[in-house]
């Protein structure tokens, strides 16, 4: 089965760090608001009926791939946590790219300046799905603003296995969300 993606890594995140009084006092030392506006107007579709619609076909496909345990999303530990839970809940193995995983610029320089991992952000509308038929998601995925890839396989075994890098490296437990204490 192919690993697809749908969103942003870290954006659900990212977007409420920047919100935060004293994180954005922080960045808008180095960034101006402009290049954060993406956390102030969202995705705007010249075609925005059409693009609903295929936001509710999207949501109602993850809702059924996520009961058929095919589909999670990155809220609890981000988009790497949802990964091994997908695969982990298959009993299955598998190879990706990080490299691949679609991630906002914004996003990058969030985590950066406040040396968090993106993949290992809070992004509930950041979706992992395994399926047979990746060329349907990325479809709708297009169809609805929100941006997708395919960015790895299902193999055999139960390592989860990165194939951007050089250096052999294996997916682990996830740990905790990389999400900042707001309060």
């Amino acid at each position: 089965m192919d690993i697809v993606i749908t969103g942003s890594a870290g954006l659900d995140g990212s977007r409420k760090i920047y919100q935060h009084k004293e994180y954005r006092r922080k960045l808008l030392m180095k960034y101006s608001e402009r290049f954060f506006g993406v956390f102030e107007s969202g995705t705007v579709s010249a075609h925005e009926e059409t693009a609903r619609e295929a936001q509710r076909v999207l949501e109602e496909c993850f809702r059924k791939a996520r009961e058929a345990g095919l589909a999670a999303d990155g809220g609890d530990g981000g988009i790497l946590a949802a990964l091994w839970r997908v695969l982990k809940a298959r009993r299955s193995g598998g190879f990706y790219d990080l490299r691949a995983i679609p991630v906002l610029q914004q996003t990058v320089e969030i985590c950066e300046m406040f040396e968090l991992n993106p993949y290992r952000l809070y992004a509930p509308s950041c979706r992992v799905w395994l399926t047979e038929q990746p060329g349907e998601i990325l479809r709708d995925a297009a169809g609805a603003g929100v941006p997708s890839a395919v960015i790895g396989y299902t193999g055999g075994g139960v390592a989860i296995w990165r194939t951007d890098t050089n250096v052999p490296s294996s997916l682990r437990r996830p740990e905790r969300d990389e999400m900042p204490d707001l309060n």
